[in-house]
């Protein structure tokens, strides 16, 4: 009688995340947990339990809690304004549109979430005592500043108009874009995003005009 042969399995493979993998996740099981519990989710057991993993593998990726809550902060901060820059890519070389772009970007649901309103409330209080957030918040903030500057000098080129002070202008627009958008998550019936975006066009036309610093 022939032998019978059995069809072989092929081994699963184990993959081996690297610690910039594992990093990122507990960087998004961190903001999860933020979202979900505000202050009291800044918590080892929460986001461990979040992440599926040990308090002791945080630790061993961040050494302290603060390290990783401002990692989900960089997460955050970078991750949206890829999304905006994404939009001003879309648009092609045009100044013009680049600069219009950022702005309607800055007004689409993806940032126009309240949801975004109560992570960055938790990040703003450790902000305030926590050098290594306040590190990680004034290098988004600069660059930030920095695109934006760059979108207004190109236009303004692209226009022939000259911007007298570029880093006040830029401090100006961006300080107007963050005032709407905490006064619109605090009561979105004060304006709509559409209005936002007007007012936004209206000072970049003022800009152009002279009537902005």
């Amino acid at each position: 009688m022939a032998k019978a042969t059995a069809t072989a399995r092929p081994r699963a493979r184990f993959k081996r995340e690297s610690p910039e993998e594992r990093r990122r996740q507990l960087g998004e099981a961190a903001l999860r947990c933020i979202v979900k519990h505000g202050n009291a989710g800044v918590s080892l057991r929460q986001i461990a339990a979040e992440a599926g993993v040990t308090q002791g593998l945080i630790t061993h990726h961040f050494g302290e809690i603060s390290e990783l809550v401002a990692y989900a902060f960089d997460i955050m901060s970078d991750g949206l304004l890829q999304k905006i820059m994404g939009a001003v890519a879309d648009v092609g070389e045009d100044p013009k549109a680049r600069l219009e772009a950022f702005i309607n970007a800055s007004f689409s649901p993806v940032m126009f979430d309240r949801q975004v309103l109560s992570v960055w409330v938790v990040f703003w209080g450790l902000i305030l005592h926590s050098p290594r957030m306040s590190a990680s918040q004034r290098e988004e903030y600069s660059t930030y500043l920095k695109t934006v500057e760059g979108l207004i000098l190109d236009y303004a080129e692209a226009e022939g108009f000259t911007v007298g002070d570029a880093r006040l202008t830029a401090v100006s627009f961006t300080a107007m874009m963050d005032g709407l958008w905490l006064a619109w998550c605090l009561n979105p019936h004060t304006f709509s995003p559409e209005e936002g975006i007007r007012i936004c066009h209206g000072w970049v036309d003022g800009l152009r005009r002279g009537a902005v610093i």
